[in-house]
């Protein structure tokens, strides 16, 4: 299916207006982001979500709501909340930071009018976002001029940027920039996040914030960590040694705690801000962090964080391939990394590389044209081509995979000992 067929499924209908659906930390319950102007009164208005099955046939959902709407104090910002009981599968929605240079590839998403009588009234307008404006909203401008009476209808929907391996929410639709008979330029006025955010510090103890469920806790990709894919024997005792590890690092760790001592340090060179909390990397930090545990005979802690990235330290790059961005890689800030330590490397978009290191000898050969800035590298190191290990996250899985056989012998009781000893040295 083509990612712009899945953008109904994070529109909905409210009212006569349109809103967006997010997944908030908790994640007990989901969000509708909107403009306050679509909804009437104090009443619960009523949300209708509007998409198609693999036969393109309709599928009709009414949401539950919970509570009465969440309205921004501000009279200048159109900004409200809705919360509705759980929907499944929008986390791939992320929060986008509009910090990118790339203003095109957007999305205005919601249910006009215009087409309230067709039965099926999702419609998606491709826009390009220009500048910010009073009170904090933003401008953005449809490919095809369009005007007022086509949009009608659009209100509080979501503006979306489809990307490979999620999709980033700029913002929510309040009006039209100017009126039919003032303007034919066909631009928009949205709200960026920092509205919502707003609202959701007012509403601190019935809100949550507009990040994924797993940004909160580890525990949440538990089941998805290391799994070693066409690895038939002895898969779940691997597997659940190796997650057994990893839930009893949860406590002490968090993304949210790594975040606020690490900031974007993980994003490789020219990487979308937004990426950062894309579920990937924290998949792979979670896996990072458990392998880091299995060769440690202490207990590691969030402060240990910083001496273990002088041996390995994981990056995210936005790609389906990590072999394309080795330039991006070596432009990074790889300082923290000493010498004979391993840049690890995660991509958005590639589940199971068909390399998993690239070696110096390689590295020389490929005559990377960038130079690298001394800044960039660690005081201990001289040339990072020769005395740093550049590798996938995978090769530690691709390891075990490789070497089934080393795990003939292995027992619910040697597991650990078992694995600690044939992955030395892996990453």
């Amino acid at each position: 299916m083509a990612r712009i067929n899945l953008l109904p499924k994070f529109t909905v209908k409210v009212e006569g207006g349109s809103g967006c659906l997010f997944q908030p930390i908790d994640d007990e319950y989901s969000y509708v982001l909107t403009a306050k102007h679509v909804i009437s009164g104090n009443n619960a208005p009523s949300i209708i979500r509007q998409t198609l099955d693999e036969n393109n046939n309709q599928i009709y959902e009414t949401l539950q709501i919970i509570g009465t709407p969440f309205r921004h104090s501000d009279e200048n910002k159109d900004a409200a909340i809705i919360k509705v009981q759980k929907v499944e599968e929008i986390d791939s929605l992320l929060r986008d930071e509009l910090s990118s240079e790339y203003r095109d590839g957007y999305y205005l998403c919601g249910h006009p009018k215009s087409r309230i009588n067709d039965g099926y009234s999702f419609r998606e307008n491709k826009l390009e976002i220009q500048n910010k404006k009073q009170y904090g909203y933003v401008e953005a401008e449809l490919s095809r001029v369009a005007n007022r009476t086509e949009i009608v209808g659009q209100s509080g929907g979501g503006v979306i940027k489809i990307e490979d391996s999620c999709f980033l929410l700029a913002g929510i639709q309040k009006q039209m920039s100017a009126p039919d008979g003032i303007e034919q330029l066909g631009r928009i006025d949205f709200m960026p996040l920092t509205f919502f955010d707003e609202i959701i510090e007012e509403n601190a103890n019935e809100l949550s914030k507009l990040f994924p469920p797993y940004i909160a806790s580890f525990e949440r990709l538990l089941n998805e960590i290391f799994p070693l894919p066409n690895l038939i024997a002895k898969r779940s005792l691997i597997q659940n040694e190796l997650k057994r590890i990893a839930a009893e690092l949860c406590n002490d760790f968090s993304p949210t705690t790594i975040l606020e001592m690490f900031g974007e340090q993980f994003l490789i060179y020219g990487t979308e801000k937004s990426i950062i909390h894309h579920k990937q990397l924290w998949l792979s930090f979670l896996e990072i962090l458990s392998i880091n545990q299995l060769h440690n005979l202490n207990k590691i802690s969030l402060e240990d964080l910083k001496e273990l990235h002088k041996k390995r330290k994981l990056f995210i790059v936005d790609t389906d391939k990590w072999t394309k961005k080795i330039e991006d890689i070596y432009k990074t800030n790889l300082s923290d990394i000493e010498k004979g330590g391993a840049i690890v490397i995660c991509a958005t978009n590639e589940t199971e590389p068909s390399k998993t290191e690239i070696s110096s000898e390689e590295l020389i050969i490929l005559d990377i044209s960038t130079p690298f800035e001394k800044d960039n590298i660690s005081n201990t190191v001289r040339n990072p081509f020769k005395e740093l290990r550049l590798m996938n996250i995978f090769k530690f899985q691709s390891h075990i995979i490789n070497n089934a056989l080393a795990y003939a012998q292995l027992t619910l009781i040697n597991s650990n000992e078992v694995l600690r000893n044939t992955t030395n040295g892996v990453i």
